[in-house]
């Protein structure tokens, strides 16, 4: 697979380098969300993508009387929010399967702690092209400018396609980006396609009258986890296993009243209503305790980037996950 030399994603290739760019995370993230208010409660803060999970908990309402202070950051993808995990400044988050291993594989000082299975397995993440793109086949990817996130669930799908033989040689040549520059490019004509996830493939798709050209169905398991950093797991076990009980209860409140976390999460985002509906269909989900069941169907994520040289970490795949967890 032929890879840009030009990187746009610097957040993500110090990911790599894990001495500095943590500490570079740590500033940006401290400087970006401020040093913090004091609460007379303990404080738990939280990763957010888009503001799905937020927009979850306060429609069902279990974001009350916690006896301690939720403090939510937004992040636009998961590989800065793994930084910010990976440097102390968020206590935990939720991402996806190919990114948590993607970093967990480059050493950073994160767990997968809580598992939240997709309703739709594989519909969420996509390669989608703009409205008129002659690209509906993964097949005519061959040879073509992808934009996607190093190291991202968009990535491993790629490279999935690839390892299954989906995508012939040539290779497509990989752009990394961010999700709002991928966007750009895309609409733009700067990439002929772009792999990526929810909400941006909904938004691709439904916003913006394009299509996908190939979805994640049966290439990869496509988890989510709520992923925590070993110092609050340490330190805060008993308010992280309260609040991924809350999380699990605010999802199934969804499945049951998914029309109106749909409108309320419309409005928090900005996003069009259909647009917000089609996420909110493929990612309604029951979550619950890492199983061993999961971490063997994840054996093959981290195979796929081992195979492509992005993994390197020697440590047993057993400890990227706490599996069973219900606090101290």
């Amino acid at each position: 697979m032929k890879q840009n030399t030009r990187d746009f994603s610097p957040a993500v290739r110090r990911v790599r380098r894990r001495g500095v760019g943590l500490v570079v995370a740590a500033g940006l993230c401290l400087s970006a969300f401020g040093a913090g208010v004091a609460y007379a409660e303990p404080e738990l803060i939280v990763a957010d993508q888009k503001g799905q999970q937020k927009a979850l908990m306060q429609a069902a309402g279990v974001d009350h009387t916690t006896g301690y202070h939720i403090r939510w950051v937004e992040f636009d993808a998961a590989a800065p929010l793994l930084q910010a995990l990976g440097a102390g400044a968020v206590d935990t988050g939720i991402v996806g399967d190919g990114p948590f291993v993607f970093a967990w594989g480059a050493g950073l000082d994160v767990k997968a702690v809580w598992q939240v299975p997709q309703h739709q397995p594989g519909r969420a993440t996509a390669v989608v092209a703009v409205e008129g793109s002659p690209l509906t086949t993964p097949a005519q990817l061959s040879g073509k400018r992808i934009a996607t996130g190093r190291g991202s669930i968009g990535h491993l799908l790629l490279l999935r396609l690839l390892a299954t033989g989906a995508i012939p040689a040539p290779a497509p040549e990989l752009v990394f980006l961010l999700p709002v520059q991928a966007k750009a490019a895309l609409d733009t004509g700067r990439v002929d396609a772009w792999s990526t996830w929810e909400p941006y493939v909904s938004l691709a798709v439904v916003g913006g009258h394009g299509h996908v050209v190939a979805d994640a169905q049966g290439l990869m398991p496509n988890d989510g986890f709520f992923v925590a950093s070993t110092a609050a797991l340490a330190a805060k076990p008993t308010i992280l296993a309260d609040f991924y009980h809350r999380m699990t209860a605010a999802y199934g409140w969804g499945i049951g009243h998914q029309a109106e976390y749909v409108q309320l999460f419309a409005r928090q985002t900005g996003m069009p209503v259909p647009v917000a509906a089609a996420v909110s269909d493929k990612l309604m989900a029951t979550p619950g305790p890492v199983t061993q069941e999961t971490v063997k169907a994840e054996e093959a994520v981290a195979e796929t980037y081992r195979a492509a040289g992005l993994l390197a970490r020697k440590d047993s795949f057993q400890d990227a996950f706490v599996q069973g967890f219900s606090g101290p």
